[in-house]
């Protein structure tokens, strides 16, 4: 009688296979970074509303004890330089002001654009594209 031939099996990986990994591991990749990059976009908001909020109450201070606003006065920095808070006096009067927090370097891809406040605590932001409430509350 004859040897039956060994039967050789192969335990390895072929190229497409290899490649059909490659392409999925990229597909979920792009997804997790378009959506850590919106999130990092809605994180660095907040820093607007707290400068925003910050300038709001140093300008209702100066308003107590002068009986007018300020806006030479109490500009809060941003520490990671994501926003710039600047003011803008509707009138000379010093009756009002309106405080806008007005984005930097990557922040401009956020979709809410420049946010303000004014004196009366009314909120806007520069596009319209988006819900107000959704950039004020950080969704």
């Amino acid at each position: 009688m004859m040897p039956k031939p060994k039967s050789i099996s192969c335990h390895g990986v072929t190229l497409i296979e290899l490649v059909i990994v490659m392409a999925v591991m990229s597909i979920l990749l792009a997804m997790a970074m378009a959506s850590y990059r919106s999130y990092m976009l809605r994180v660095h908001r907040t820093e607007a509303i707290r400068m925003l909020l910050q300038a709001s109450m140093c300008q209702e201070r100066i308003n107590a004890s002068r009986g007018s606003y300020d806006t030479n006065l109490c500009k809060p920095t941003s520490e990671q330089q994501h926003y710039q808070l600047t003011y803008r006096s509707p009138n000379t009067q010093g009756q009002s002001y309106v405080a806008m927090a007005i984005p930097l370097g990557a922040q401009l891809a956020d979709p809410c654009g420049s946010m303000s406040m004014d004196q009366s605590g009314a909120r806007s932001i520069s596009t319209k594209n988006i819900s107000l409430m959704k950039c004020w509350n950080g969704r």
